[in-house]
């Protein structure tokens, strides 16, 4: 059930600007009076500001004293500072028009509280829960995780924001007065209607045209939080400690933001977390049974209260506690204790909690997926072509157990015929049943080291759905037919029904392809013809290919890993991701030609601030690129020679990897819209139904066109159009967030697992390549195992070392021995830490 927020708070973005969150917003109070001349009273605060503490004069003003209170005199304000008992006096008489207002604890308490009582907006946090200005928004350089703190003080008032005027300053002394004097003259106010009548519900949202967007909660471990838009149009918010208190780190919000700017509510749309893995801390005796469960991560942290505690958990041990959401907050009940160490069979349910990922299905679920099987019938259904004389073949890993792509490839005159065919799973999964509905909210298959979470059952991903050699098998088909210099001439889509002639891996066909490369009659020459064609095309074009290293495990089923190593990838691996490329582009095209709706897979242009801060990284390194601002549709290629000019660069991991950080996120739309990163006008995700949602939906708005076109069913009225392209919009907006879900899970597995083989290996010395440099040391990778970790700039014992950022090198004082990016090191493994998955180098002289 949602949970909606609307206690009114102001929070900061990342530009400095302030936002008020609630019907308390101040908005239009704010930028109305930006518009009027500053009064005699306001030009003294800001007088008063130029000066700090100890009297000395800020940056910027004119002056060579600090106003005294004989000058606030003189502006006609008390010179003295009034008593308490002055104070309250006047507090009781302030008002609002001709309305008395209580200023004390009962309008406190009328105020909801999410998480705790909150604070008065007059009192500061502590030092130490603000971000200050010293931290850096980018933080380490692409070399670690980055910090999203950034300094929020004065010089940072002024800084432009995409929601406009900012409502008021960081400093309570900064703000519009509350309670103004009886002859200041207010235009708006946010408990005001524009002829200055007092709304009766001070949280109800104000009568505007709003827009509406989402978001996640980034919390920090300092306190304070983020709240990170979907859209690249805003800038992330900051949010203060004490109203970061009501959320939960990576929840789901839906926010409104008025025409103003300012932020009228926030809705709790989902929780990310459905169980959390940490230490217990019992409340002390006397105190009560219950006790805290520590999530700490590197830079986020949560203390999740579980009012029955556990009674076979002491202090320190790890235990995993299930969390419920409700009026009063999150939370907890311990279901399990670990013990002092964390198994590795703990490992998975751990990630699986944080992300909300669930593996079993539900008995419904099953039994439907168990329910289904080919028949006669099915084959033989209208309009689905026979193929199974095609030799088609499956290329997959050794470790793969379902075959959802199948491909053959033949020469004519005019070049070659690309036949791709992929299971067809539409056929099974039906709109509206628990498999659909399951799959749905799954969005996507995640793929673990020790075992994958499937989106759909086994019955149907391992079997049916599974293109198995020398079984018949239902499938979506598209021929394509394609020039001798990678041009798509003409693409047909069929329901198809193929039979597999055999189950290859990588490691096979290229072993084969060296055996047998040179010889034009083998039985795979065509296919290799094609591919090196449409790679060179696609080259060409502009697209653009990284192919950074990736991380290959072995795993035993407890979760023990026995090995780390960087994937070997071959032509093998291209040559299938090669058709699957065509594959996707043509059935796009296709599509478009008909113009019916679609789910496109959209990638959209860097924006020009992130190329700039890669260029700028690429200097400090002595690699000079040259971006020309204009390029449009060139763009491509000049980044594609950026690439290949870091071939063998001591730096090229850091600025490949920089170079694909600086890119959008491709997601899944409604709309039309390009490639960028393939070069391609037009792109959808066709090939992967068994695993990805998406293409379950792709391959339904197929057939439906098809059964349109045979006259099977009848034409999409104009309504039922734009109820279909409804549908589309929220179904690609669920998968596009539940992608980046479980891209973050797999991401964070591999770390943990990479973290606890290094426990097995402290003490140990390694040869490794400097591969990221921050103020606080340098990142070390290593090749087998293959992890990365961090030599603190403390631990450099033999000199004083400092960072040189824009050379990006550390430099000893005395000795004048440097460090720089791609430099070979020594270095002996001295910590791994489970609960910060960290690893610590120490360099060895």
């Amino acid at each position: 059930m949602a949970d909606k927020h609307r206690g009114g708070f102001s929070f900061k973005d990342r530009s400095g600007k302030v936002h008020s969150i609630g019907a308390r917003g101040g908005g239009a109070a704010a930028e109305g009076a930006d518009k009027t001349a500053p009064s005699k009273e306001s030009k003294g605060r800001k007088e008063s500001r130029d000066w700090d503490r100890k009297g000395r004069k800020a940056k910027g003003t004119v002056g060579s004293r600090r106003p005294d209170r004989s000058d606030r005199a003189e502006r006609g304000e008390r010179a003295d500072k009034p008593s308490r008992a002055e104070r309250k006096e006047r507090n009781e008489r302030l008002s609002f028009g001709d309305r008395p207002v209580k200023r004390g604890r009962e309008e406190r308490k009328e105020r909801p509280s999410f998480g705790g009582d909150r604070p008065h907006r007059g009192e500061r946090p502590h030092r130490g829960e603000r971000p200050h200005n010293g931290e850096k928004r980018f933080g380490k350089k692409f070399g670690g995780e980055r910090d999203r703190a950034h300094g929020h003080g004065r010089d940072d008032k002024k800084a432009k924001s995409p929601w406009g005027p900012a409502p008021w300053g960081t400093e309570k002394k900064d703000r519009p007065e509350r309670h103004g004097r009886p002859d200041r003259k207010e235009k708006s106010h946010p408990w005001h209607d524009k002829r200055g009548q007092r709304r009766r519900d001070r949280h109800e949202p104000s009568e505007v045209t709003a827009q509406t967007v989402k978001g996640t909660i980034d919390k920090n471990r300092k306190g304070f939080a983020f709240l990170c838009f979907d859209s690249d149009q805003l800038e992330d918010a900051f949010i203060a400690p004490r109203d970061a208190d009501r959320f939960f780190h990576g929840d789901r919000v839906e926010v409104r933001i008025g025409e103003s700017g300012d932020v009228i509510d926030i809705t709790v749309l989902e929780h990310r977390f459905r169980a959390l893995v940490g230490r217990y801390l019992p409340l002390p005796a006397g105190r009560g049974k219950g006790g805290y469960v520590v999530y700490e991560r590197k830079r986020a942290q949560e203390r999740l209260y579980c009012p029955e505690g556990s009674a076979t958990a002491s202090q320190g041990d790890w235990v995993l506690a299930e969390v419920e959401f409700g009026d009063q907050g999150p939370l907890g009940k311990v279901v399990e204790v670990y013990g002092r160490e964390l198994p590795p069979k703990a490992d998975i349910g751990m990630v699986a909690g944080e992300y909300n990922l669930i593996e079993m299905h539900s008995d419904e679920a099953d039994r439907e997926a168990r329910s289904y099987s080919l028949d006669e019938e099915d084959m033989k259904s209208r309009g689905r072509q026979d193929f199974r004389h095609i030799p088609f073949i499956t290329i997959d890993g050794e470790t793969a157990r379902d075959f959802d792509d199948a491909v053959y490839v033949e020469r004519d005159r005019s070049g070659y015929q690309l036949w791709v065919a992929i299971a067809d799973v539409s056929h099974y999964v039906k709109p509206g049943t628990a498999l659909d509905d399951e799959a749905r909210s799954r969005g996507t298959s995640v793929y673990f080291p020790e075992r994958a979470f499937h989106m759909l059952p086994r019955a149907l991903s391992e079997n049916l759905c599974s293109l198995r050699p020398k079984e018949p098998r239902l499938t979506m088909v598209a021929k394509i037919e394609i020039d001798r210099h990678g041009r798509k001439v003409k693409t047909e889509v069929y329901e198809g029904l193929i039979e597999s002639r055999r189950r290859a891996t990588y490691t096979e066909i290229a072993a084969e392809m060296k055996q047998h490369g040179s010889d034009t009659q083998w039985e795979f020459a065509p296919q290799f013809e094609l591919y090196k064609i449409l790679r060179k095309a696609r080259n060409e074009r502009g697209s653009i290919d990284f192919d950074l290293p990736e991380a290959e495990m072995r795993v035993t089923p407890e979760g023990e890993v026995e090995s780390i190593k960087i994937r070997e990838r071959n032509d093998a691996h291209r040559l299938i991701e090669e058709f699957m490329i065509a594959a996707n582009e043509a059935v796009t095209e296709w599509m478009l030609a008909r113009s019916w709706p679609f789910v496109y897979r959209v990638h959209e242009e860097p924006a020009e601030k992130s190329l700039q801060r890669f260029i700028d990284l690429a200097e400090t390194v002595g690699v000079k690129v040259k971006l020309d601002a204009e390029a449009g549709e060139h763009l491509h290629q000049q980044l594609n020679s950026v690439i290949k000019t870091l071939d063998g660069h001591p730096a090229q991991y850091l600025l490949n990897t920089a170079m694909l950080r600086s890119m959008k996120q491709a997601t899944y739309t409604s709309v039309h819209g390009n490639h960028f990163g393939l070069a391609s006008e037009g792109y959808t995700h066709f090939t992967s139904p068994i695993r990805r949602y998406p293409d379950l939906v792709v391959h339904r708005l197929l057939r439906w066109a098809l059964q349109v076109e045979n006259r099977s069913k009848p034409a999409l009225s104009e309504t039922d159009r734009q109820e279909l392209e409804k549908e589309l919009e929220d179904i690609c907006e669920h998968c596009s967030y539940r992608e980046r879900l479980a891209s973050d899970a797999e991401r964070e597995s591999i770390k943990l697992k990479q973290v606890r083989i290094m426990t097995k290996h402290l003490g140990d010395d390694f040869e490794g390549t400097i591969i990221g440099m921050v103020e606080s040391g340098f990142f070390v990778q290593i090749p087998d195992p293959y992890v990365e970790g961090m030599v603190n700039r403390d631990s450099l014992q033999d000199d004083f070392y400092e960072f040189n950022e824009d050379r990006m090198i550390f430099y000893g004082k005395r000795k004048r021995r440097t460090f720089r990016i791609g430099d070979k090191v020594r270095v002996q493994a001295v910590a791994a830490d489970l609960e910060t998955r960290t690893i610590d180098f120490q360099l060895k002289t």
